[in-house]
């Protein structure tokens, strides 16, 4: 009886070609997937703000209240968010009997109403997902016979709504890692908001 030649054990080299090419291709595929869900938060995080602007608008309208948009950068400690806050026009001083009577009690009214803008019932914080953030830019609209500076001038927020239907016109991108995610979302002047995407 003749023992056939033993057969060198190992792989061949095509073979682990073979296993390092497949390898790679599922390495890829993972990667782009985590990205993937990156950017979907992103327009999660775009939808959720459209949502928050119709709520908000609604809300200003509604009750006659005027609210802002106010931003928090992202920091080393705190991701990127944002909140609405409410205008609180100072009070002043009136022939009214009841305030008269109640001085103490308006004395502490305008304590804490020297703070014209104070954060909102309406909406809590939103902390957007990580690298994702937004920018806000104001377009040039005349407002006729406003003379509010706490409201129209250049160290108010850009994006106002003055509690009669009327808002500072803004367009708002949303960006992912500093990439652009979606289209521009428009506001105009009486609030209509333009949500291409």
């Amino acid at each position: 009886m003749k023992i056939p030649p033993s057969r060198p054990k190992g792989f061949t080299l095509i073979e682990l070609m073979v296993v390092i090419v497949i390898i790679s291709i599922i390495v890829s595929l993972i990667v782009l997937n985590i990205d993937g869900v990156d950017q979907r938060k992103a327009m999660q995080a775009r939808e959720i703000l459209i949502l928050d602007l119709k709520k908000i608008n609604r809300e200003a309208v509604d009750q006659s209240r005027i609210y802002a948009l106010v931003i928090q950068p992202q920091t080393d400690v705190a991701s990127f968010s944002y909140r609405f806050d409410e205008y609180q026009p100072s009070l002043s001083s009136t022939n009214d009997l009841n305030s008269r009577l109640n001085y103490s009690n308006t004395l502490n009214q305008s304590n804490n109403r020297q703070k014209k803008w104070i954060e909102a019932d309406a909406m809590t914080v939103r902390e957007l997902p990580n690298r994702v953030s937004f920018t806000v830019d104001s377009q040039d609209h005349e407002f006729k016979q406003a003379q509010n500076t706490d409201l129209l001038g250049n160290n108010a927020p850009k994006l106002i709504w003055l509690g009669n239907g009327e808002v500072k016109p803004v367009s708002i991108q949303i960006y992912y890692d500093q990439k652009p995610v979606g289209d521009l979302i428009q506001i105009d002047y009486l609030g209509k908001i333009d949500e291409a995407s």
